[in-house]
């Protein structure tokens, strides 16, 4: 597989996410429906079932691309899911758009492609496993504090928002190291530990997610998550992959994280 059709597979798997999103969220009256079950009732339903399919399709091309790329390249891509995010939001649920949105949504486009134009590819595929285990083991030191009854409820808001990113940044390192030891040989994925960790993560991201959407505010919530998912595969392609990133990759990640936040916080 080329590094451009890899390229293709994660626009389409964040492009899929962010879709299945927007549906969900277009058919979500069916929640606390009160009404009598009519017609505009199994209509809300089919498009919240249609989103959540959608939404989880994205695993595929993205469990594929990781074949090819590394954890930090498929992570920024998050960025590219907030834009469409928002556009297909003001498609179809009819949501305001901002100026901001079209020249933050540039930012992120630029960023994107300076972080994949200046990426030095790493021809051996390795997994310092001393550093995956102690990755995996870091957000539940970070989260324990949320649990301490002194600590102030919009610093629980933070911890809570910034362990759902880690756990979804490390949704990505686990399929990464998984199709980095099964390739694509499905039936070695069972008896794999990795797997188990893809749903722990997968599980503990939505869990951290509702509980910060519950205790602060989107505004506070949103930026955090979509950083911590960005820049937690970023740190784990240096020291569980051995990748070496330039500074420019640096500064555009960072750019990138900007951008994403700035458009998060005006919706």
């Amino acid at each position: 597989m080329t590094f451009g059709s890899s390229i293709f597979l994660v626009v389409l798997a964040y492009t899929l996410l962010s879709s299945g999103f927007v549906l969900m969220k277009k058919g979500i009256s069916w929640i606390g429906y009160k009404e009598k079950k009519d017609k505009k009732y199994y209509k809300s339903l089919f498009t919240w079932i249609t989103g959540f399919v959608i939404m989880n399709c994205y695993i595929v091309p993205n469990a594929v691309a990781l074949k090819y790329l590394e954890p930090h390249i498929v992570s920024s891509f998050a960025g590219w899911g907030v834009v469409v995010l928002v556009f297909l939001s003001h498609a179809v649920l009819k949501e305001k758009l901002f100026k901001s949105d079209f020249i933050f949504s540039l930012v992120i486009f630029l960023s994107i492609i300076s972080l994949n134009i200046f990426e030095q590819k790493n021809d051996q595929a390795i997994v310092k496993l001393p550093s995956l285990i102690s990755a995996s083991l870091l957000p539940l030191f970070i989260i324990t504090p949320a649990f301490l009854k002194p600590v102030s409820k919009r610093l629980k808001t933070i911890l809570f928002a910034g362990v759902s990113g880690i756990s979804t940044g490390m949704i990505i390192v686990s399929i990464k190291t998984l199709v980095t030891f099964s390739g694509f040989n499905v039936s070695r994925y069972f008896a794999s530990p990795y797997l188990y960790l893809y749903l722990f993560f997968s599980i503990g991201a939505f869990i951290t997610l509702q509980i910060s959407y519950k205790m602060g505010r989107m505004m506070l919530v949103g930026p955090v998550q979509y950083s911590a998912s960005i820049i937690y595969p970023v740190l784990c392609s240096y020291f569980v992959f051995g990748n070496n990133m330039r500074l420019i990759q640096t500064a555009s990640i960072l750019i990138l994280i900007y951008g994403t936040a700035c458009i998060l916080k005006k919706h």
